[in-house]
């Protein structure tokens, strides 16, 4: 199967969303499937020429807004000849605006389904926005509820994701799939070392933190615990 992957946001970025879709493009290439991830150009350490080989970089706005993000610049994924040969079976967008409306677009000239992982609550990144507000949390909530009900099917990677989403008033065919974690990449770590290496105590209680340290987050954080009293 031929999947075409859009993503706002991909390696070299760090952040939930790349890794996700570089742990799935790994995983569908692993079973046989032929993968095409579209996605903005961004600065930082260059891919590999192998793994960059596979990506189909378009034109973008680095750091917008004084943000880690690259914004593509518009119908710069529309232009691309090797989108149009690619011929995809499948198209899997990542986001509901930017490269997910060049989703949309690609889609009715070759009739191929569209699906769309609803991976966040978009309305807590409006302040990478100009002129944040309620109001425009409120629109980010009807673009991704309108976009995702443009769609063939959608996949939320939390059952929390796929009960608010349902709520919203989604009405394409919703499956819960999480990212997986590679599990191997983790074997080899010698917590006993690391304690010696940074000067921990062998027994003191450490929490531990994998995730981007973020406004977005801190938002999400204090409204579960808001919930949760």
């Amino acid at each position: 199967m031929k999947i075409c992957m859009m993503t706002n946001t991909y390696l070299p970025h760090v952040g939930g969303v790349a890794k996700s879709v570089a742990t799935f493009t790994e995983e569908y290439r692993r079973l046989g499937h032929d993968v095409l991830v579209v996605a903005p150009e961004f600065e930082g350490k260059p891919l590999p020429k192998r793994a960059e080989s596979l990506v189909e970089r378009v034109p973008a706005i680095h750091k917008f807004n004084g943000s880690d993000f690259s914004v593509r610049l518009p119908l710069a994924a529309g232009l691309s000849d090797r989108i149009d040969q690619f011929q995809a079976d499948v198209i899997h967008a990542h986001h509901p605006f930017l490269l997910g409306d060049t989703a949309l677009r690609i889609s009715v000239g070759k009739a191929a389904p569209v699906i769309f992982t609803h991976h966040t609550r978009y309305e807590d990144y409006t302040h990478y926005v100009p002129f944040d507000s309620p109001a425009l949390k409120e629109v980010a909530i009807h673009l991704s509820t309108h976009f995702a009900n443009l769609c063939d099917g959608v996949i939320a990677p939390s059952e929390s994701i796929a009960e608010l989403i349902k709520s919203r008033g989604v009405e394409t065919p919703i499956r819960v799939v999480p990212t997986g974690i590679d599990v191997d990449a983790f074997a080899a770590g010698d917590g006993p070392k690391f304690r010696r290496k940074i000067g921990l105590p062998a027994r003191a209680f450490v929490v531990g933190h994998v995730g981007r340290l973020a406004p977005e987050k801190i938002s999400a954080i204090s409204q579960r615990r808001s919930r949760s009293f």
